[in-house]
């Protein structure tokens, strides 16, 4: 069984924690614009290839969704990332708690010690 982590080994990993989350909320504006900007030249490409296509309305879907098959892979993949950052803001979070709590306990211990030292 492995001990307690110390109350500076918390502030640490807090710390931590918080210069990771400050570095996520920062970056996660850039990847939305990133989503953005790909869904959008998607749609666009498909929007031109569909146009610029002859024949029955689904045939000039398939090859408007042909065309622009890797624009829209690209879009999804964008998006996917937006995903997983708010997914890992969502998990620091909760160790963000978690440290709270263990700081918590530790005090507690700690000052349960101090005060049957006396």
């Amino acid at each position: 069984m492995s001990l307690p982590p110390s109350q500076s080994e918390i502030v640490i990993q807090l710390q931590d924690i918080g210069r990771r989350l400050d570095q996520l909320q920062s970056d996660i504006a850039g990847l939305d614009k990133k989503a953005i900007n790909a869904r959008i030249a998607f749609k666009r490409a498909y929007t031109r290839a569909f146009l610029e296509a002859s024949g029955a309305v689904e045939l000039r879907k398939q090859l408007a969704a042909d065309a622009s098959y890797d624009l829209e892979l690209a879009a999804e993949l964008a998006e996917a990332e937006v995903r997983a950052a708010r997914e890992t803001i969502r998990v620091l979070r909760d160790r963000l708690e978690i440290g709270r709590s263990l700081g918590a306990a530790v005090r507690s211990e700690w000052a349960a010690g101090a005060v049957g030292q006396s």
